[in-house]
């Protein structure tokens, strides 16, 4: 295959041949998505294949990835001729259109008459970025696309199909496949159904013998009128069948003619014996006896005229029913060789629409394993090998070793020069660069950084290539600067190689390189007027998208000033920071409604700190802590920290835990004094704020570890199962070194909807278990549990990450499962700098508070306002809150110290087990901040429903055990998480929330008393239900399925069963008119009755026998289908019965932290609900709504799959526990105070601006903070 080499092929271009697929540098590659190519590689790794070798192989019934055929090869299918051969399909009828953005292509294989119907779609807002074979060149380059790459994603359900299984399109099978090109949009949908005309009907029109011995008969009875009648007849009947269906599509509504059974042609060459191929047809009967003659006539009914596109047909119709089946009748006419003209075949215009040449004559060297595992053909050229060789590198990402082998052999089988040349350098390439960093990514979050970063897995790329990728990345969505940053210091701290590491990480600082910055503002580095950069940034400002994206607009402005020290630019960026480039200035001037609470603005991916903070402000423990923090600060003493136990599990605390706790404490404490004051519209979190909540427990200033030395753990464990397990966990889990992890999981897709944040973190903690758990008390008893003191740790969200080369001292929230043992072990160093045994290189206290206060200060972006989960960050404050506060009271008996927040939000839960051969439950109780609910998997369901997945009893037949748990204990303040983590992404189906939530049901209670005995019946009761809808679910009253069905059961007519006397007894319903056809076959004149032979009795007592048999499988589908509806309802509505006489426990609704978007990407806000007022707000980041319409409330958030975090309060304490403070508005100031002050200066919204650090703070900036506190505040 030595082709020819061009100028271009002569003047080879190294960097291609020497870069892997994706890693070359080239112009931005616009990643163009698609509902369909969403699909691709979401579960599992698929290969494409070349538009050639795709449709050989649909032709030759051997597709390599989808399993179509696999699948036809076991099902039982009603054809008359086998379909296992090679397809020659031709064009169909008036069905195939193409549109801007659409193409259709119906064809029916010439042989086996299966029909295969090719959808063919691409986004016509992205047409240009379509493949074309214009864009092929040698070498290949990774940014150009000449011809589609075919990838299988994914088929219908059985069940879809089924429902979709009708007499005018009985679908087999529906098959989705799309162009894996990042800009291509293009895709197939392959849809294949079943011949129209079953085995009975072909045989009647195929059985000569049939026909001669009528064509003897007639000449033997009327011999004058049959003297023209010759013996070709025999072979008639398809032309004839066709010619009746040719006029009656190509006619007019009123030139449509009815068939005269007196014609001679029709009596001998259909007759009684193909009246029912006219019935299936729908053409109506009519009898006329005329002196015991049938005088009657077949009338055709009228089909709708083309409703597609073009006017064309549509597919499914009574129409298409007829041109599927004339195209059938005139395969057959093919088939004996009656047709003059050869049908359209259809394999050159699907190739042309695929935009590649037929392979003709392709030899056995295709079934190969390297030709397939590229997925193309022998003899095709190395333009399209290597095209092919590169796509099939993005789909098969853990196989790429196979395809740079199998790009090597056929480069030799081959025997091109130029191809082979590219192969081995791709393959010196590949084990060279897969030795370079030498570091392993057993947990995939390197992967999950190259891909967010635009590039291809594995890391095989060199530094520069990597930095260009992260500016690009930047250009394209200024908005993500803070998680490429993360991403890029991700992939640094994975190498070994020391000035890779350091330019990478020179890259991700905030202080932008000059080439970044001019990426990111389009300029040319070279000398760049001043003026043109001013306009350039002014512009881009104009069409910002959001605060964030102007922020990396004006922080790239500012580089570009600094590295060219322009003065002039200096002062032009200060300007558009201080007008158009200020995150709010458009809110400047505004009126502020002081009705209305006040909103937070988004510092930067926040919407999840938010949203939790406007509902914290509206939980009264947690304010009055808040704001009156000196009546319950835990005292900074080595003493008083040591003492300190958390939780029910009397966790140890850190005291660079207790120190940053306070200083959140203090900066929530200074939020919400704003929250009440604040005359603007909105206010703004402190940085410091946000870097407390998600601190890591690291300080700076130790030395860096070797990689080998670090921690092996794993970012994202495999998930629990969703309760957990009776037993203590075997092993403590150690700590994730931020060496290793610390970044969110690339997102499903990149154009998530968002309001004002980009990546966020759905519920990933959350996911390893359905709530964090402690273990008090195992035993194997009915009676009352009591907690021990062998308690296992304190629920929290997750593990604190462990930076590499730094000292631990300020511990976060253990993960959770994570036993005693382990919150020892791992407390010991930070217990030798306050025990009575000092090292020498230890600490003292004030020095450790003070670089923890720093640590505070200076931390990066990625530590405090990266997108994160809410139910985690809710986990973190929680645990910030318990680490700021001393106990109220302490438990005789377990040594437990009680304080505000455990007695607020904390529920206690029984999980039972019992062993199917025993009587009596094991137990265990749980200490949890949260309940799960888990949505179902395929539909809407109540939050009842959705609880019960979590708490009603389940069997486990694996393990034989039954399970189930139960409340033992509620809070006032309930939070309830809707579980939509799932292996598949987000589960996305909607949650029907109640306003008052009884959680009588879900209550614990002695296994001998009446109330569990009834949950008992419940839960059966609720199995059953379950089982009635999902078989209800399956059943089809469609009567075409019915039809069909007993089409299956019942067997085929034999053809003396379809007597002419099956409708003789039927009314006429036209009036018969003379024929006047225009024949494809011979044509007759005369109208005389052709009088049937005989008329059989025993085939019209069978044939009623079998309708007979036909009505009682219609007749059994609908009395089960009755029984089984009559049952439903009376399970339901005994069930019911028994929940609505449990209403003692009821929880009101108070707030509802929503989420829009994937599980790694999206947006989120809050409804909370205002009792007093009786109104819902709406806090979406500085945006604040009202509703008052409670039932259009819960309307919206029962209907979308937006609801996440629920927030429930015991109704009858709900004024107690939460309210809606109102801001404090500012009295009218008298001129003395209006005139100007040397107190302090705001800035545009109100906020406070920083004291400088060697100045004295105003006194009492801070209230109930010790003398440790910084002398400054931000509001």
């Amino acid at each position: 295959m030595a082709g020819n080499l061009d100028l271009r092929s002569q003047d080879q271009d190294a960097s291609s041949y020497a870069a892997l697929p994706g890693t070359a540098q080239t112009d931005f590659v616009p990643h163009n998505m698609t509902p369909m190519k969403s699909r691709l590689g979401c579960d599992r790794e698929v290969a494409g294949s070349h538009p050639s070798r795709w449709v050989w192989e649909l032709t030759h019934n051997d597709f390599s990835v989808c399993d179509m055929f696999e699948r036809a090869r076991n099902a039982r299918l009603h054809s008359t001729y086998t379909w296992d051969h090679v397809h020659k399909l031709v064009i169909n009828g008036n069905q195939s259109f193409r549109t801007p953005s659409s193409r259709v292509l119906s064809a029916i294989c010439l042989n086996c008459h299966f029909h295969f119907i090719f959808k063919m779609a691409w986004d016509e807002a992205h047409v240009d970025s379509q493949c074309h074979q214009s864009q092929s060149q040698w070498p290949p380059r990774d940014n150009q696309f000449p011809w589609h790459h075919l990838a299988w994603v994914g088929s219908d359900l059985d069940a879809e199909i089924v429902n979709n299984h009708c007499k005018y399109y009985p679908l087999l099978a529906r098959e989705y496949f799309v162009c894996s090109a990042p800009p291509c949009t293009f895709q197939i949908t392959l849809e294949v159904s079943e011949p129209r005309m079953p085995t009975w009907w072909i045989q009647l029109l195929l059985d000569r013998d049939a026909i001669r011995e009528q064509l003897k008969l007639a000449r033997k009875e009327d011999p004058s009128r049959y003297e023209g009648a010759t013996d070709d007849w025999v072979d008639q009947a398809p032309l004839n069948l066709n010619t009746y269906l040719k006029n009656l599509l190509e006619s007019d509504p009123d030139d449509v003619r009815s068939i005269s059974k007196r014609n001679k042609r029709f009596a001998v060459l259909f007759g009684p014996r193909c009246f029912p191929i006219f019935q299936e047809l729908e053409f109506t009967e009519q009898v006329l006896d005329r002196d015991g003659v049938d005088d009657g006539v077949f009338t055709p009914t009228v089909p709708a005229p083309p409703g597609g596109p073009s006017g064309r047909t549509e597919l499914g119709t009574y129409r298409a029913y007829l041109e599927d089946v004339r195209v059938e009748v005139q395969c057959l006419i093919h088939k004996a060789g009656q047709s003059l003209e050869q049908p359209m075949f259809c394999t050159p215009i699907l190739l042309a629409d695929l935009g590649c040449p037929e392979v003709v004559d392709a030899p056995v060297a295709l079934h190969i394993k390297c030709y397939k595992m590229l997925g193309v053909m022998p003899t095709q050229s190395r333009e399209i090998i290597v095209n092919a060789y590169k796509r099939q590198w993005e789909l098969l990402g853990s196989r790429r070793k196979e395809l740079v082998e199998s790009l090597m052999a056929i480069a030799i089988d081959a025997g091109d020069e130029a191809l082979s040349d590219y192969a081995i350098t791709q393959s010196s390439v590949y084990d060279s660069q897969l030795e370079r960093q030498g570091t392993s990514d057993d947990d995939g979050v390197v992967t999950q950084a190259l891909n967010f970063l635009g590039l291809q897995p594995p890391n095989n790329y060199d530094a520069e290539s990597i930095i260009e990728a992260f500016r690009q990345k930047l250009a394209v969505d200024p908005a993500d600067a803070a998680i490429a940053r993360s991403m890029l210091m991700l992939i640094a701290r994975t190498s070994t190689d020391d000035s890779y590491q350091a330019a990478l990480l020179m890259e991700s600082d905030s202080k932008m390189s000059l080439d970044t910055a001019a990426t990111i503002l389009g300029l040319n580095v070279i000398d760049v007027p001043w003026q043109h950069a001013a306009e350039t940034t002014k512009n881009k400002l104009d069409n910002s998208r959001g605060p964030e994206e102007s922020e990396v607009y004006l922080d790239a402005l500012d580089a570009v000033a600094v590295h060219t020290d322009s003065l002039k630019l200096k002062q032009a960026a200060l300007e558009l920071r201080q007008t158009d480039g200020h995150p709010h200035a458009s809110a400047i001037g505004q009126p502020v409604d002081l009705a209305l609470p006040v909103g937070l603005h988004n510092i930067g991916n926040t919407c999840y700190l938010n949203s939790l903070l406007q509902y914290l402000f509206t939980v009264k423990p947690i304010r009055d802590i808040v704001l009156n923090y000196e009546y319950s600060r835990l005292d900074l003493t080595d003493e008083s920290i040591q003492a300190r136990l958390l939780g029910w599990n009397k966790m140890n605390l850190e005291r660079g835990e207790a120190v940053v706790a306070q200083a959140f404490v203090q900066e929530l404490a200074t939020l919400f004094r704003n929250l009440q004051s604040s005359d603007q519209a909105a206010t703004r979190p402190s940085q410091r704020l946000a870097n407390a909540v998600l601190l890591p427990h690291t300080l700076p200033d130790s030395q860096k570890q070797p990689p080998a030395e670090q921690p092996a753990t794993a970012l994202q464990p495999p998930p629990l199962p969703a309760r957990p397990s009776p037993a203590l966990p075997s092993k403590p889990l150690q700590d994730v070194d931020m060496a290793s992890c610390g970044v969110v999981s690339v997102p499903e897709s990149m154009d998530a909807g968002s309001n004002s944040s980009s990546r966020t973190l759905v519920d990933q903690a959350d996911a390893r278990s359905d709530r964090s758990y402690e273990k008090v008390e195992t035993t194997a008893t009915d009676g009352e549990t009591k907690p021990t003191e062998s308690a296992a740790q304190e629920p929290q969200p997750d593990a604190d990450i462990l930076m590499a080369g730094v000292e631990q001292i300020v511990a976060g929230p253990p993960a959770a499962g994570q036993t005693s043992e382990t919150t020892d072990e791992t407390s010991a160093p930070a217990e030798q700098t306050s025990g009575d045994t000092v090292p020498d290189d230890a600490v003292d206290s004030a020095t450790i508070d003070q670089r923890v206060l720093n640590a505070l200060e200076h931390q990066k972006r990625s530590s405090g306002t990266d997108q994160e989960d809410v139910g985690e960050v809710m986990g973190n404050i929680i645990y910030r809150l318990q680490a700021a506060i001393k106990p109220s009271s302490i438990d005789e008996k377990t040594g437990i110290q009680l304080e505000k927040i455990m007695e607020t939000f904390f529920v206690t839960t029984v999980n039972y087990t019992k062993k199917f051969d025993e009587n009596i439950y094991q137990h265990e109780i749980s200490f949890d901040r949260l309940i799960t609910a888990f949505p179902a998997p395929d539909g809407p369901c109540s939050l009842y429903d959705a609880l019960g997945r979590n708490f009603d009893q389940q069997i486990l037949e694996d393990s034989k055990l039954s399970r189930y748990t139960a409340i033992k204990t509620l809070p006032p303040v309930l939070h309830v998480l809707i579980q939509r983590s799932q292996t598949r992404g987000k589960n996305r189906k909607p949650v029907v929330i109640p306003e008052i939530l009884y959680l009588d049901r879900y209550m614990d209670a002695p296994h001998s008393s009446p109330v569990f005995r009834r949950r008992v019946e419940d839960w059966a009761l609720t199995h059953r239900i379950a089982d009635l809808k999902s078989q209800l679910g399956k059943a089809d009253p469609d009567p075409s399925h019915m039809k069909f069905l007993d089409y299956c059961i019942n067997g085929t007519r034999s053809q003396s069963e379809s007597g002419s006397e099956r409708h003789q007894g039927s009314p006429p319903h036209v009036a018969a008119t003379e024929e006047t056809w225009d024949f494809d076959g011979p044509v007759e004149d005369d109208f005389l009755l052709v009088t049937p032979t005989q008329s059989d009795g025993v085939t019209a007592s069978r044939f009623e026998q079998e309708e007979q048999r036909s009505m009682d499988v219609r007749g059994t589908d609908a009395a089960m289908r009755d029984m089984m509806d009559k049952e439903l309802v009376q399970r339901e509505r005994a069930l019911e019965q028994h929940l609505d006489s449990m209403k003692s426990i009821p929880y009101r609704l108070h707030a509802v932290i929503c989420h829009r978007g994937h599980l790694t990407s999206g947006h989120y806000w809050v409804w909370i609900c205002d009792f007093e007022d009786e109104v819902w707000r709406w806090y979406n980041d500085a945006e604040v709504k009202e509703n008052r319409n409670t039932a259009e409330v819960l309307h919206i958030l029962s209907t979308s799959e937006e609801p996440y975090f629920l927030c429930y309060v015991r109704d009858e304490d709900k004024h107690e526990y939460v309210d809606a403070p109102k801001r404090q508005r500012p009295a009218e100031p008298s001129p003395e105070e209006a005139a100007p002050s040397a107190g302090p200066e705001t800035d545009a919204d109100g906020d406070v601006r920083l004291w400088d650090a060697e100045q004295s703070a105003p006194s009492g900036a801070v209230e109930g903070v010790g003398d440790w506190a910084p002398k400054y505040r931000i509001e």
